[in-house]
């Protein structure tokens, strides 16, 4: 689902880009929910009390605070919605660096670019929603759930190896486990270790290798169930 808001002071282009997300939404098979704005002050109101939007097609000159000063707002908030300028005059590259626009759509607009930057923006949402925070001595750290390799229970905690670095997180394994499970692709294959099936790179009776090289131990009785999530998984990807 992807929370769209589109700001203009004049309706017949608030109208072409309703149109141009609504043909992207069908033709993507994606949800998208669009809510238009005839000015940056009615849109910020909005936002100070709901922050959904996940995408901002923005016009750059209205009346009233214009499109370029309602980007600084919401950048001064820290937010990280997606924000598409769209303008007549191309002279607002700068402005458009400066408050990390993802891109910049010259009117009259056109349908296959509005596409292009709703992919950028479903992407990056995607993305976003495969990062998770957990619980370390040092505090909480966020990382990236398909670069999670393992877990190894280390007394009552769960120490994570990923690609990169290995964190000592404060919960245990099962715990651990249960966080992971929404993700999908998450198998005990002993009682002591939890493997990402994304990351084994060979399946052996004994030992799995992961994609670091790292052989974790594979017990005789979940040997079975752990193979066949690896077998399902490979033969989706083919």
């Amino acid at each position: 689902m992807l929370n769209i808001a589109v700001v203009d002071d004049e309706q017949v282009h608030r109208d072409i880009l309703v149109k141009y997300i609504t043909e992207w939404e069908k033709h993507k098979s994606v949800d998208a929910e669009v809510e238009t704005f005839h000015s940056s002050d009615a849109f910020y109101f909005t936002w100070c009390e709901d922050q959904r939007f996940d995408v901002l097609f923005l016009d750059i000159c209205m009346d009233g605070t214009d499109g370029v000063s309602l980007a600084r707002k919401l950048r001064e908030k820290g937010k990280t919605v997606n924000i598409i300028f769209t303008t007549g005059i191309a002279d607002y590259m700068q402005e458009g660096f400066e408050v990390e626009a993802l891109h910049y759509l010259l009117k009259p607009i056109d349908r296959k670019k509005v596409w292009e930057c709703l992919e950028k923006c479903l992407s990056r949402k995607e993305d976003e929603s495969r990062l998770i925070l957990l619980p370390t001595e040092e505090g909480l750290i966020k990382t990236d759930v398909d670069q999670i390799l393992y877990g190894e229970a280390v007394g009552h905690y769960c120490e994570l190896v990923c690609l990169t670095e290995t964190f000592s997180l404060k919960i245990g394994i099962k715990e651990t486990a249960q966080r992971l499970e929404e993700y999908g692709g998450f198998m005990f294959c002993h009682r002591s270790y939890l493997i990402n099936l994304r990351r084994i790179s060979k399946m052996g009776k004994q030992d799995i290798i992961m994609d670091n090289g790292k052989a974790v131990p594979v017990s005789r009785r979940m040997y079975g169930a752990v193979n066949e999530g690896f077998m399902k998984l490979f033969r989706r990807k083919c």
